[in-house]
Formats: structure tokens, sequence, C-alpha cells
């Protein structure tokens, strides 16, 4: 664990952080390119990737997000972004309408992937205790 980011704070390399989290360091490199806005890590002076506590925590609530409870990386990226505030929900055109039923569509698609998950573990603990 290094100490440089001026704050005295904690930083993990990207080794510490797949030991941590138990996500793959490729797909940390993924991540930090799809949710670009939301995760992205500092840098040593000789440009290896440096993270927070905080980051850390990202990156694990994005990795419960996409493969336990099963959201795709654009309903992960949407259930990250904060919730628009009543102004910002007002729509003005019919290409907003489009937007809509695609936003809709997403939701939908994520809804009906995580029911699927749940079925799928619920059928495996069964499997495993035919009891239960």
């Amino acid at each position: 664990m290094a100490r440089g980011n001026g704050t005295g704070e904690a930083l993990f390399s990207i080794s510490q952080v797949n030991a941590l989290t138990g996500v793959p360091k490729s797909t940390i490199r993924f991540w930090e390119k799809e949710f670009g806005d939301y995760l992205a890590p500092l840098r040593s002076i000789g440009g290896q990737r440096r993270y927070t506590r905080e980051t850390v925590e990202r990156i694990e609530k994005i990795n419960r997000l996409v493969n336990q409870e099963g959201y795709t990386l654009e309903g992960a990226r949407r259930r990250l972004e904060p919730e628009p505030s009543a102004a910002t929900v007002v729509r003005e055109s019919d290409s907003d309408t489009e937007v809509s039923i695609n936003d809709l569509a997403v939701t939908m698609s994520d809804y009906l992937l995580q029911k699927l998950f749940e079925r799928i573990r619920a059928e495996e603990a069964h499997r495993i205790n035919p009891a239960g």
C-alpha cells in the first residue's frame, strides 16, 4: 500500500485491488474505459495506476451490479448515475420520446436479466441443497 496523493490517504496498486476485490486486472482496466467518469485512478510519476479506498469501493459496486445482480454494463452505468432532478426529466420533443423508449428498453432488459440471474441462483441453491 503506497501513500502519495498529498492527503496521506492509502493508495493501492492494481494488483492489490485485484487481491482485495477478486476482479481481474484486465477487467479493472476495461471498466476504467467503460466507466470513465466514475472510475478514474490516480497515476504515479511512472504512470502506474493508484487506487484510493473510494475507487476500490466503486470497483466493488460495479462488480456487484454486473456479476451478482446481472446488470449489463449500460444498466450498471445508469444505476451509478445520480438521480435526475425534476427539472432534468422534462421532455420537449418527439426525439425525447424516442430516447425514453430506448431508456425503457434498457431498463426492461436489465430487469429481465436480473430476474434470470435470481432464478438461476435459486435453481443452483436447490440443486445443492434439495431439502431447502
